[in-house]
């Protein structure tokens, strides 16, 4: 469990970035964007991570999760500094490209890299506590980094950016000090392709994992557009001051990260059933109150929305891994991410269009109605093929 140690360490320095992450939004308003730009560069940023998300999951396949995730920990160190040193709509823009190139390098290798430092030690069965775990210290770090990042915002709005690309650095260092053998498959690139369009194949067929990207789709649009765009002006327009978003922000990560940690044994009491019923259902509930609030009420409301997407990330992780194939585990895990982040980038421009047209609170409205549906008949397949089997 020492090298586990050392992803939860990593994982806690990608926390400390929310520094920056906690004012995103405000900071590209301040910049002079539209609601609907911020939209397209997120749309774009997911759009991506869809593109790459699966050569990048082959790529880790054939030539090592560890690697792959540390190259992904830089990357995003890079689009950091890009924020920090260009601060204008293509500053931005190449920032989210490199963002997600990051991403799409972790994505599925972080997991699987955890799940085989387990199986080296037969303790695969703890996957998911410990994925919850290191979950955990994600967000224990964005609950220090929070309320810093917030206030330095308040004075000086471009240090925080910077603080983000020194804790990116850090964490790529620490994934190089993690001992894990790689037996290296002859690096052709018919065995590469070949790798990649079975992985392809094996996922599209497998049901449940489609099942799983129509819920992960509008649950991601669902976050990616409170997160992203809603939240924070949402929070100044209800009497929270610019300094303390950041205090909130804390208590929110202090909230899931209790949640992430101990998901594994809500779910295991709970059931896949249950569990992603109450995934789908705490979201859209969530923003559909939320349209109908303007003050301070509205704190332990947004507590609770995210809440339910701190429980989705571990359920998910250990459902999709249940269903992968052992020698495609990365290139299926990040063909799940290629289908859910195309869906969410493409809606993602709408949800601020949204807003620039209708307002906040009713968009929230629609956002709910839409997570609720959308993500509903994502989970009554789910139940069709499971009770099936």
């Amino acid at each position: 469990m020492r090298e586990i140690k050392k992803i939860y360490w990593m994982y806690f320095f990608g926390g400390l970035a929310n520094a920056a992450s906690v004012t995103f939004t405000l900071y590209f308003l301040s910049h002079g964007l539209k609601q609907v730009q911020i939209g397209e560069l997120f749309g774009f940023f997911l759009i991506c991570l869809a593109i790459f998300d699966i050569p990048t999951g082959g790529s880790a396949d054939m030539f090592g999760h560890k690697a792959s995730v540390g190259f992904g920990l830089f990357l995003q160190a890079i689009s950091f500094l890009l924020f920090f040193l260009y601060p204008t709509y293509y500053g931005f823009l190449l920032g989210m490209f490199a963002d997600a190139l990051g991403l799409a390098f972790q994505s599925g290798a972080t997991s699987s890299l955890m799940y085989e430092l387990l199986h080296k030690e037969s303790l695969h069965e703890s996957f998911q506590k410990v994925y919850g775990k290191a979950n955990g210290y994600f967000l224990i770090g964005s609950l220090i980094a929070s309320p810093i990042g917030s206030f330095i915002y308040k004075f000086y709005p471009s240090v925080p950016y910077f603080l983000a690309f020194i804790f990116f650095l850090l964490a790529t260092a620490l994934v190089y000090f993690i001992k894990w053998e790689f037996v290296k498959k002859p690096p052709k690139a018919s065995v590469y392709f070949n790798t990649l369009i079975s992985g392809i194949k094996l996922t599209i067929k497998n049901r449940v994992l489609l099942a799983m990207v129509m819920m992960g789709a509008a649950l991601t649009t669902n976050r990616m557009i409170f997160g992203q765009n809603i939240q924070q002006p949402y929070l100044v327009s209800v009497g929270v001051d610019v300094a303390y978003i950041g205090i909130v922000a804390a208590i929110v990560s202090a909230i899931l990260a209790i949640v992430s940690i101990y998901s594994y044994k809500i779910s295991n009491k709970l059931g896949n059933t249950f569990s992603l019923l109450l995934i789908l259902v705490v979201p859209s509930l969530s923003l559909f109150i939320l349209g109908f609030i303007n003050t301070l009420v509205a704190i332990p409301i947004i507590i609770f929305c995210t809440m339910g997407h701190a429980f989705r990330d571990p359920v998910f992780a250990h459902i999709g891994q249940q269903e992968v194939d052992k020698d495609k585990r990365s290139t299926m895990a990040s063909t799940v991410g290629f289908l859910t982040s195309v869906i969410a980038g493409i809606l993602l421009p709408y949800g601020g269009k949204s807003i620039d047209m209708f307002g906040i609170h009713n968009t929230l409205l629609y956002l709910g109605i839409f997570t609720f549906f959308f993500a509903g008949i994502g989970f009554i397949i789910f139940e069709h093929t499971s009770n099936n089997r």
